[in-house]
């Protein structure tokens, strides 16, 4: 009996061994491919008028935080303000820059933080963006 069952079971075993030995990508190596690489690479893409710096924008004000100098813009999509704003904070010794990305559709907001800001500069960007959306 027990050789009967080793001998049904032989060919799931077998299927089973091939099934595990073929090759599954890793998700870099998906990413890499055609038709994968595109989505993903549209999944990451900002607004052109972001990557560009080339939007509607107001002079910068400047504060400081921790002993640091720090410029604040906001700037927003031409002809489209209402619905695509993007709050910048911009350190005056170049050592880095945070931003808010805010885009509203079918009357959701979706904000994304650029730059991993610490906590007190998302605090300074999301202040920034009520300051500019006072109806909000």
């Amino acid at each position: 009996m027990k050789l009967k069952l080793f001998a049904a079971m032989l060919p799931l075993i077998a299927l089973s061994t091939s099934l595990a030995s073929a090759e599954v990508p890793t998700t870099q190596e998906l990413l890499s491919r055609s038709g994968f690489k595109e989505a993903y690479k549209s999944m990451i893409t900002l607004p052109a008028w972001v990557v560009s710096g080339q939007g509607t924008s107001t002079p910068v004000e400047y504060f400081s935080q921790d002993g640091k100098r720090y410029a604040l813009g906001h700037m927003c999509k031409p002809h489209d303000c209402a619905t695509q704003q993007l709050e910048i904070v911009m350190a005056n010794d170049h050592s880095g820059a945070w931003g808010l990305l805010s885009i509203k559709a079918n009357s959701a907001l979706k904000q994304t933080l650029l730059g991993s800001p610490e906590p007190a500069m998302e605090k300074v960007l999301r202040d920034a963006y009520s300051k500019n959306n006072p109806a909000n």
